[in-house]
Parts: C-alpha cells; sequence; structure tokens
C-alpha cells in the first residue's frame, strides 16, 4: 500500500515537472505564442471568475428576496389577524360598550330625576318556564331586597319580587298572568286595575267604567292605592278600547311602556328619599 502511495506521488511529481518544462521550452522558443495563450488564459480566468463572482452575487439576492418574501408574507399574515381581530372588536365588544353606555346613561337620568331611593340591580336569568313572565336578579336580602319590592326600569313599571335569597330575588312581572296592578289613566284619573295576559306586548285594564271619556294613546301610571306601587310610575298605554251596550266597564287593551325582551339593568324601590 505504502509503496503504491509513493508511486502515484513520483507519478503526479513527474508530470507536473514535464508540463512545467514543456512550458518553458515553449515560451522559449514560441514566445509570441505563449504570449497570446497567456493573455487569453487570462481572459478566461477573468471571464471565469466574473462568471462565479455574478452568479454567487444572483444567488445571494435570490436568497435574500426569498427571505424578504417569507418576511413580508409573515408580516402580512400578521397584519390580516390583527385586522380580522380589530374588525371583530369593532362588531363585537365596542358597538356593546357603546350601547350599554346609553342604557346606562339613561339609568342614570331616571335615577337622579326619580323621588324615590333606589336600588340598583342587574337580569341573571328569564325563567325557563315562564318566560317573560318571571326573571332573577343580582340584589337580594343582603343588599337590602325584600317580598313584594317594586321593580322598575328608566321605561317604567316592570313587576315586584315575590322571592327573596341572600345573593339574589325573583321578580315577578306585570305581564304575568297572576299580577295585579293598581293603576290611574293619566289624563282622566280613571282608576283600574292592570292584569297581565302572559303575552309582554299587551295587558288587560279591568274596572273603567263605561262613561269614562278615555282615549287610545292615553298613559297608564300608578295609582299609588296599596302598600306595594307608588303612586305616578309609568306602566303604559291604552292600545284599545271597546265598549259594550248593558255593560258596566270598558274593554281595554294597554301596550306596557316596558319593552320585556330587552331588559338588562334594572331598580328596585326601596323608600322615598
Amino acid at each position: 500500500m505504502n509503496k503504491i502511495r509513493a508511486n502515484s506521488k513520483l507519478i503526479f511529481t513527474s508530470s507536473i515537472l514535464t508540463v512545467s518544462l514543456l512550458f518553458m521550452l515553449f515560451s522559449r522558443y514560441y514566445p509570441a505564442q505563449f504570449i497570446s495563450i497567456r493573455e487569453k488564459g487570462y481572459l478566461l480566468g477573468s471571464f471565469l471568475y466574473s462568471l462565479s463572482f455574478n452568479s454567487k452575487k444572483t444567488l445571494l439576492e435570490l436568497v435574500e428576496s426569498i427571505v424578504e418574501t417569507k418576511r413580508i408574507k409573515q408580516e402580512s399574515d400578521l397584519l390580516k389577524r390583527e385586522l380580522e381581530e380589530l374588525i371583530f372588536r369593532q362588531k363585537s365588544y365596542y358597538e356593546e360598550i357603546e350601547a350599554a353606555n346609553l342604557r346606562l346613561q339613561e339609568l342614570l337620568n331616571f335615577k337622579k330625576q326619580s323621588s324615590f331611593h333606589l336600588i340598583p340591580a342587574e337580569v341573571l336569568a328569564y325563567s325557563p318556564e315562564d318566560f317573560f313572565k318571571v326573571l332573577y336578579i343580582n340584589k337580594g336580602r343582603q343588599d337590602g331586597v325584600v317580598h313584594e319590592m317594586p321593580v322598575v326600569n328608566h321605561q317604567g313599571l316592570v313587576g315586584k319580587v315575590v322571592e327573596v335569597h341572600s345573593n339574589g330575588a325573583k321578580v315577578m312581572l306585570i305581564v304575568d298572568k297572576r299580577s295585579k296592578v293598581g293603576i290611574r289613566v293619566q289624563r282622566t284619573r280613571d282608576v283600574g286595575i292592570i292584569q297581565g295576559t302572559g303575552n309582554p306586548e299587551v295587558c288587560d285594564l279591568h274596572y273603567i267604567l263605561t262613561k269614562a271619556e278615555i282615549e287610545v294613546g292615553d298613559a297608564v301610571v300608578t295609582s299609588g292605592l296599596g302598600e306595594i306601587f307608588p303612586k305616578g310610575i309609568i306602566v303604559g298605554y291604552i292600545s284599545s278600547i271597546e265598549k259594550k251596550p248593558h255593560y258596566i266597564f270598558q274593554q281595554i287593551k294597554v301596550e306596557p311602556s316596558v319593552d320585556f325582551g330587552k331588559l338588562e339593568e334594572l331598580f328596585l324601590i326601596a323608600q322615598k328619599k
């Protein structure tokens, strides 16, 4: 093995020396041709070097372009996600916050104008068995809530408390069939009783005499008669009137002033200020 390696080195060295000797002889006897070949060699070397340099530069630019394109795509994807998040927040949170601010401003104005001591509360849930008739709020005994305490919002009378727990309470709405509220027609001062029908858009008004000169659109407010509801709370507006011969009382429908499908923030009336 060592002998083969030695022979290989000897052959390589001999070849180099032979080629060198031939170049020396060629340059001595054919100087013009040798100079021409050398110049062409220089040109070829320069061309190959330039080609190698430009190829390397082009390759580097290509790699940089690929890296830059990837970076731009990542930034574009990030900006797209941020834009989608902003659109989602705009549609979900910001509009909800704005709507909540408007509701709270209405409640604040109502509280300032009210002559009663009000306890603020929020709706937790509607009863699945008595939807639009019973709901649950987040204020209870420890907040000063008691049985039969009136419940209102800025639109008018909502109902009354029928069950009280430590941290919550159950409220029966005025549209429940079990609900009865003493009222007065605001314009004519006629008194009667509002009873729920189970329909959140209409209540029955009983005991208004046939001779009473009430009209569609008249406001109906609490009469203050009894010990539950204070006087003067808006309940609704007369939506239809029917007078029948030989009947003592008119058949009257009242549209509640409260939108029972959108209840969120409420007040409980504790006592007069």
